[in-house]
């Protein structure tokens, strides 16, 4: 807004200029220490990859299966780095790439879980976001009981639906009601109804490309 032209006003807009300088400050250095941080784990992890890897190819039968689990958790934590990243660069504009869901994830990550795709199944996404967002759910998936998830694309008025659908034991109805709910809110807070970084890394990435 034009400068106050009222004496009795401009206290009052130095006053808020101030504060607004400040929240921005603010805003800005977390961002800048949140991405420093992201990136400074991105390394080590990779790192531990590569030797899992190796330990695998090496270790006695009965070590591997552990192994692997530790492969798996580190890669999750690499994705979700990946995510975060994504979610802070300036703007939160999604990279958005033409590719194919099963370029996005490793289907033998997620052992006995059958995972189904549509026949054509090419997306335009930010392929780190998305794909943190899959591991996430296709784990919580199998860890609930899965066996078998199904994916299915809609396309409606430029926008694409991806709906997952899995034959887990579910979650009881009034627990889903808590979560939609905090979600709409955007109420990220431990006690605002979600659990875990899961969800709430799948709503930004969500909103990030459009959704509602």
């Amino acid at each position: 807004p034009a400068p106050t032209q009222r004496t009795e006003l401009q206290a009052i807009e130095r006053a808020v200029q101030d504060l607004g300088h400040r929240l921005a400050q603010r805003v800005a250095r977390e961002q800048a220490f949140t991405a420093h941080a992201a990136h400074a784990l991105l390394t080590p992890i990779a790192g531990l990859d590569a030797q899992l890897a190796v330990a695998i190819r090496e270790a006695p039968s009965e070590l591997r299966e552990r192994l692997q689990r530790t492969r798996y958790a580190t890669k999750r934590l690499g994705l979700v780095m990946k995510a975060l990243l994504g979610l802070l660069r300036s703007g939160v504009e999604p990279q958005r790439q033409r590719v194919l869901l099963d370029s996005l994830f490793d289907a033998d990550s997620f052992g006995s879980l059958r995972i189904q795709l549509p026949a054509e199944s090419t997306v335009v996404v930010d392929p780190h976001l998305l794909s943190a967002v899959l591991f996430n759910l296709f784990d919580n998936a199998q860890r609930h009981g899965a066996t078998t998830l199904v994916a299915q694309l809609s396309h409606a008025q430029g926008f694409t639906r991806l709906t997952l659908q899995d034959n887990g034991c579910g979650c009881p109805a009034a627990d889903v009601a808590r979560m939609q709910a905090a979600l709409q809110r955007q109420d990220y807070r431990a006690d605002g109804g979600l659990k875990g970084l899961g969800l709430i890394l799948a709503d930004l990435v969500m909103r990030a490309h459009g959704g509602v």
